[in-house]
């Protein structure tokens, strides 16, 4: 299912973690060295969190704040590039042409935000688009779409399906640094003009992103483009 080339969009949530991170580097090699090609894309985490808080308290503007959350992005993109020095291209990619440029070479490219106001979910689908790339992997910090947010509503729904013209009705856009959403608005329209299917899988088991890809069953949530 995943034969073709996918892009993979990793939570940020991922480097903070130093027990789980490895054995996602460990899987990405595999994966690679096995024919599969992919794309990745990393959100900030915590780090960018920290930096944006900190710029927030000292009266930074939120293009500034981010800015410190792209870097951090970017940051994560090259330990995680750097881990897989093997296979990866080294130099983290800032914009589309970049990507472009990276994917050429043959060698697995990581990136991480691109220019204020983008959330990485977004980086994400342009990327699909820009590529061609029809199948993307949401490696989320929550293991599904819900109806709501099940850490704080009990009847929060989750939904094995949903398409994203239903999911764009329950979302808001939000645009203050550091608080987007699973996957925002803009991201999702980007997903419907280009015909990209979305899986959220959680990235707290890498066995269950193994399993989507390899033998395409395991998503937390398949997000399909309106026909």
């Amino acid at each position: 299912m995943f034969r073709e080339l996918f892009t993979l969009k990793l939570s940020g949530h991922l480097f903070d973690n130093a027990e789980l991170l490895p054995r996602y580097i460990d899987l990405i090699r595999d994966l690679w060295r096995d024919g599969y090609r992919m794309v990745i894309v990393t959100g900030g985490g915590s780090l960018a969190r920290q930096y944006i808080e900190l710029g927030r308290k000292m009266g930074v503007n939120e293009s500034l704040l981010d800015m410190l959350g792209i870097s951090a992005s970017r940051l994560n993109a090259q330990l995680l590039a750097s881990a897989l020095y093997d296979i990866a291209y080294l130099s983290i990619p800032t914009n589309l042409d970049e990507v472009f440029k990276a994917w050429s070479t043959g060698r697995l490219v990581i990136t991480g935000g691109f220019q204020p106001g983008q959330s990485t979910a977004t980086v994400a689908l342009l990327v699909s688009e820009f590529l061609g790339i029809k199948r993307l992997i949401d490696c989320a910090n929550v293991d599904a779409v819900y109806t709501g947010d099940p850490r704080k509503d009990p009847n929060a729904k989750r939904l094995d399906k949903v398409r994203i013209s239903e999911l764009m009705s329950m979302l808001k856009s939000r645009t203050i640094a550091g608080t987007y959403d699973l996957l925002d608005p803009w991201a999702l329209s980007i997903a419907q003009r280009g015909g990209v299917t979305i899986y959220v899988v959680g990235c707290n088991n890498p066995d269950a992103l193994r399993n989507l890809i390899v033998n395409g069953v395991g998503a937390g949530t398949v997000i399909e483009v309106d026909h």
